[in-house]
């Protein structure tokens, strides 16, 4: 798909296809198989990674978010350390800036914040931990180019490290 080459949107303006609640999906990165391990057996809990991408005006954001849940009671769901039937997440927040808009789209992402949230069981998600992080101090999280994108599908690179995404629908 991404030898395909279909052109990354124009940005500020088309900036909407990226928004939006994004799965990884498969990723050359290390830590896949595990992924898709706890994914091919829900006895073991659910671990799931999300990229959240949204604008207000001419600020971009995007949250990568880590999320560990434990559905049950079951021994092999214990490596959570959560309580049954609660989750828990981890989001590095960032500013996102573009660095080409053309093809491909590569957008420079800086870390400065960090939240962690978790549940109790019955009761909503609340945070936790929330910190921000000044900008001299967060330092860069790095570049990555979007090499395909539409409305369900999106591929990126970060260094040798090929992700795919799928949209998340809205719930």
């Amino acid at each position: 798909v991404e030898a395909a080459g279909q052109r990354p949107p124009e940005w500020p303006r088309d900036a909407d296809l990226l928004c939006g609640r994004w799965e990884l999906v498969a990723t050359t990165r290390g830590g896949a198989d595990l992924l898709q391990t706890i994914r091919d057996q829900p006895a073991l809990g659910s671990a799931n990674v999300y990229q959240d991408w949204s604008r207000d005006g001419d600020e971009v954001r995007c949250d990568n978010v880590i999320t560990i849940g434990r559905p049950n009671a079951g021994l092999l769901s214990a490596w959570t350390l959560l309580a049954p039937g609660t989750s828990s997440s981890l989001r590095l927040r960032h500013a996102a800036a573009v660095v080409s808009a053309r093809e491909p789209l590569t957008i420079d992402l800086e870390l400065d914040g960090v939240v962690v949230d978790g549940s109790r069981p019955g009761e909503d998600v609340q945070t936790i931990l929330s910190l921000p992080l000044p900008r001299s101090a967060a330092g860069e999280a790095g570049l990555f180019e979007t090499t395909f994108l539409d409305d369900a599908l999106r591929i990126a690179r970060a260094g040798d490290a090929l992700r795919v995404f799928e949209r998340v629908a809205d719930t």
